[in-house]
């Protein structure tokens, strides 16, 4: 279903993304889980606008996604480089 929001980068309805499953092989039972899943995994972004709710995903949120991730790595390297050393000095 990703796969679907990534090629088109558009925005659509939960009937849209349904129908667009189904034809992409999907059980039709499972695509409103499935979405829901990629949601609350904060790789599709949900809106609700009167009485619709409004799905999408770009490719590139992913990669932002990684990319605060390593920095928020490489911050905590940085945190622990000074205990470490300080650690190493009472040895």
């Amino acid at each position: 279903i990703l796969s679907i929001y990534h090629k088109s980068k558009q925005v659509y309805t939960e009937k849209e993304i349904v129908a667009l499953s189904t034809k992409a092989g999907v059980n039709a039972n499972t695509c409103a889980d499935v979405n829901q899943a990629l949601v609350d995994d904060c790789l599709v972004d949900k809106s609700k606008i009167g009485g619709s709710n409004y799905f999408w995903s770009f490719p590139g949120k992913k990669d932002r996604q990684l990319q605060l991730k390593h920095e928020e790595n490489l911050a905590s390297i940085d945190k622990v480089g000074p205990v470490i050393a300080e650690a190493e000095t009472k040895l």
